[in-house]
């Protein structure tokens, strides 16, 4: 009787390389931070204000300020944990680091893509070092780009399973960050308009996943409409970070101003105690209206001047390296040769016709819709993090030739084994 374990193929110790690679490196980045554990967000407060009974509140006030996943998430974290909660966090974005390159490697798989191309998107999301460094922030990147991945594995799924489980995903995402939203419903509009399938079963498609988004997003907005008197779909954030990147200011400082300026300090804080004094006393819904409603009276009043704002935050967006005013010469240049031959498989894979059928649209579609977002509303390098896995899954499909090779190989191999079978049975 024999006791040898079976052989473990070379691409599975690559997956478990790169899984154990992950959160190596977001622990080191997590522990070796400039400072502690950073919540710039104030995601901490709402879920122990959600430990405590409380609900979603700030210094005793229900709030939509926020989208509601990520602390809900963190809620029974900070109780079980209590003084650890920090440290507790930190595993649990270490954890949710692990399972995203997890479940890049099953979108990938379920995609037909080669054992090379799987393995270049695994290591891609597991060392990209945007979506890394957003690891040691609670903030919601990491959770984000968890539950991309997991529609995009989700939709490959046979049918209703595929279209309500994929759905849901993106709904969750959307909860746990709004700017996936758009994505979401252009996912949601591809499932009617893209083959394959008949028009009748495209149509149940696109029918199933609306509904289902309809439904993961529809006790957020009830809740709200409950504590607010109107519905919030999303968050009463939304009007500020229009705002942020849309005035007379941020115009002045950082679009006419020097190249490579970043908008902060003195007069970005007067700009920001200006906003607060005029919503004092509005409802969050009123203010977010308020703000809102100045950046389309900006907008029409300076059309051009808007279409360039745009057009500079897709750039920053983008960009292969950080901003010069924050990051030193080192992070910026390594950060620009990760980047540049990403972007270029990047390209390369968008340019395949076959990227462009169900289910493996959602990826590219993700990646637009969040760049839509981010040509409007205020951004920078790190905002792309959540979509870092569906960039990986375009750019591993690239037509490069070290993987086209290892395709021909793989191909040639199996029409081998299948000639050395018929000749066997023959």
């Amino acid at each position: 009787m024999s006791f040898a374990l079976p052989p473990v193929s070379s691409t599975g110790l690559a997956i478990v390389a790169a899984i154990i690679a992950s959160m190596a490196i977001r622990g080191a980045l997590i522990a070796a931070g400039t400072g502690p554990f950073d919540d710039p967000d104030n995601y901490l407060p709402l879920a122990r204000s959600l430990a405590a009974g409380q609900g979603l509140a700030l210094k005793g006030r229900p709030t939509a300020y926020r989208p509601p996943l990520y602390p809900i998430l963190l809620a029974p974290i900070v109780t079980l944990s209590a003084d650890r909660a920090i440290t507790a966090i930190a595993i649990f974005h270490l954890v949710l680091g692990g399972a995203t390159v997890g479940m890049t490697v099953v979108a990938a798989r379920r995609w037909g893509l080669s054992r090379g191309r799987v393995i270049a998107a695994t290591w891609i999301v597991a060392i990209d070092p945007v979506l890394a460094w957003q690891s040691r922030f609670i903030m919601t990147e990491t959770l984000t780009a968890f539950l991309s991945t997991s529609a995009l594995a989700a939709l490959t799924m046979p049918r209703w399973r595929g279209w309500v489980l994929g759905a849901a995903f993106l709904g969750l995402a959307s909860l746990s960050r709004p700017s996936m939203l758009p994505g979401a419903v252009l996912v949601v509009i591809a499932g009617l308009l893209v083959c394959p399938g008949a028009c009748r079963d495209r149509l149940a498609r696109c029918g199933t996943m609306a509904l289902t988004l309809i439904l993961v997003l529809s006790p957020w907005a009830i809740r709200n409409a409950l504590i607010f008197g109107e519905p919030v779909w999303t968050t009463t954030h939304g009007g500020y970070t229009l705002a942020l990147a849309n005035n007379e200011i941020y115009y002045r400082d950082v679009l006419n101003g020097p190249p490579g300026g970043v908008w902060m300090g003195h007069d970005q804080w007067l700009w920001w105690d200006s906003v607060n004094r005029e919503t004092s006393g509005m409802s969050e819904p009123h203010a977010d209206r308020f703000l809102r409603n100045r950046v389309v009276e900006l907008a029409m009043a300076q059309p051009l001047t808007f279409l360039r704002a745009g057009l500079q935050r897709l750039g920053r967006f983008w960009s292969l390296t950080p901003a010069l005013a924050v990051y030193s010469p080192i992070v910026r240049w390594a950060t620009a040769v990760w980047t540049l031959p990403l972007w270029i498989a990047l390209g390369l894979g968008l340019a395949r016709r076959s990227l462009w059928r169900w289910p493996q649209i959602a990826a590219p579609l993700l990646v637009a819709g969040l760049s839509l977002v981010h040509a409007v509303f205020w951004t920078d390098l790190r905002m792309r993090a959540p979509i870092v896995p569906a960039i990986a899954l375009v750019a591993a499909s690239a037509a490069l030739p070290a993987l086209r090779r290892e395709s021909e190989r793989r191909r040639a191999g199996s029409g081998a084994v299948a000639g050395s079978t018929r000749q066997a049975e023959s």
